[in-house]
């Protein structure tokens, strides 16, 4: 926990960020409050308010670099069956983040950082495509958006109800090799 005056002027921001991110991994995006921030960043209450203008704000700076970090994540795995157990791993060891980085946002703007994770994909199934090692009818985008949707659905049930009895209780990593086997005929990488 923060304590008043730890952070550097002009470093604000980012302490509120890092702040938000730490409230994600303890309490959950429900439990988030945008004064227990100020709190842990030792800043009164009014002061976020000068890098951001509310709460969402906040949750959608927090939101693009939890982004980045699954962009960054997925362009080191190795295949698609790697790609895909980064995906739900990720979404596994972050719940808090996860949840916050696909819930609305205010204005219904796009995430120039989520675009990004999802081109990695894009360019794995166009890859995967070309060496034939997957063979879809649909084309790499209807078939990435199809993927990040299994991958993503598979990834909120696991966090919500890990079932044995359903399959959903291994690990993030074996659920999306064997997700992605099911669906197109992958080996695990």
């Amino acid at each position: 926990m923060a304590e008043r005056g730890t952070y550097h002027h002009g470093t604000l921001r980012q302490a509120l960020i890092n702040g938000a991110k730490e409230i994600l991994a303890e309490r959950g995006h429900e439990q988030f409050s945008l004064n227990e921030v100020a709190r842990r960043a030792g800043v009164s209450t009014a002061a976020p308010y000068r890098h951001f203008r509310n709460r969402d704000e906040l949750l959608g700076a927090v939101a693009e670099e939890g982004y980045v970090t699954l962009a960054e994540r997925l362009e080191e795995a190795s295949g698609l069956a790697g790609l895909g157990g980064v995906y739900v791993r990720f979404a596994h060891d972050n719940p808090g983040l996860f949840v916050t980085m696909f819930r609305s946002r205010p204005g219904g703007t796009e995430s120039v950082a989520g675009r990004a994770a999802f081109e990695t994909l894009l360019r794995a199934i166009t890859a995967a495509q070309r060496s034939g090692e997957i063979a879809t009818h649909a084309s790499s985008e209807i078939t990435a958006r199809s993927l990040w949707v299994t991958l993503h659905g598979l990834a909120v049930l696991h966090l919500q109800q890990p079932h044995d009895r359903y399959g959903l209780g291994g690990e993030p990593e074996q659920l999306a090799t064997t997700t992605l086997s099911a669906l197109l005929g992958l080996k695990g990488d």
